[in-house]
């Protein structure tokens, strides 16, 4: 049965969509002159293979990682510079994150950057004022599936990861698949079973996941967080939180505020993980 459009086309659901866009443009215009910050540090040879990294004011200190949403084959990080600024005013070292994009590349080798992204990041956390063992993973939308992915998929990071805050995520692709998207993303069936968060083996999560979604988002987003949390909060450290009155554009403005209940659950998780 195909998803229906209305489940997935935002930008149809919302006509006023760009003033959303404009926010996350001005503001992190607004947070690049105002901070210090490396601009494109390439992890890869690709053009997307970058990072924009804000570093901490003091050594060893948490790293918070953003992976930036699109349906895998949109936007880009500097639309996402504004999530730094809380983590930076409590001494956090931020790394925005691009990659490949569908169709230039599969869901494979766009997971692959996304591992090859974090390794860059352990060996050389310490020029930036990181600590390579206190990593918080973020993500939006379908970086909210790359999140919870790359921490499955590199088994020798698990340790380093304190927590996860996955924002409107998608984990299972079946619907994505049976939709219009899969014009451009051409998911097969395999790709479905093997990158499908539902379909893997959540016991090995030993860090706290924060699941969380804005109430006025469509029911395929709530849902989508909802089964995750239901099916498996008896299981793994999973917690969820459904945000009032904010829609799916909306929501990742909650982690450019300090005093958000997203930006408080990485800050509790954090120091809670201190010795």
């Amino acid at each position: 049965m195909r998803t229906p459009e209305d489940q997935l086309n935002l930008r149809s659901l919302h006509p006023d969509f760009q003033k959303f866009l404009d926010i996350n443009e001005s503001e992190s215009e607004r947070v690049r002159n105002n901070y210090r910050c490396h601009l494109n540090q390439e992890y890869g040879k690709a053009a997307l293979q970058t990072m924009d990294i804000f570093p901490a004011e003091t050594a060893n200190a948490p790293i918070l990682i953003f992976i930036h949403g699109g349906y895998w084959r949109a936007l880009d990080k500097g639309s996402y510079s504004f999530v730094a600024e809380p983590f930076i005013k409590n001494n956090f070292t931020v790394c925005v994150l691009n990659y490949r994009l569908i169709p230039t590349v599969n869901m494979k080798a766009l997971l692959k950057d996304i591992q090859e992204a974090l390794m860059w990041i352990q060996k050389n956390a310490s020029q930036y004022n990181g600590d390579p063992d206190k990593l918080v993973l973020s993500g939006h939308s379908a970086g909210g599936h790359l999140a919870i992915m790359a921490y499955l998929m590199n088994e020798s990071l698990r340790p380093r990861i304190k927590a996860i805050c996955s924002l409107s995520g998608i984990f299972d692709l079946k619907p994505i698949k049976e939709s219009y998207l899969n014009e451009v993303l051409q998911l097969d069936q395999s790709d479905v079973e093997k990158y499908s968060v539902t379909n893997k083996g959540l016991s090995v999560i030993k860090c706290p996941i924060l699941l969380s979604v804005g109430a006025s988002e469509t029911n395929f987003f709530i849902e989508q967080s909802k089964d995750l949390y239901t099916k498996n909060r008896t299981l793994i450290p999973l917690h969820y939180f459904e945000y009032k009155g904010l829609n799916h554009y909306e929501i990742v403005h909650r982690l450019g505020q300090g005093e958000s209940p997203i930006s408080q659950f990485i800050f509790q998780q954090v120091e809670s993980n201190n010795p």
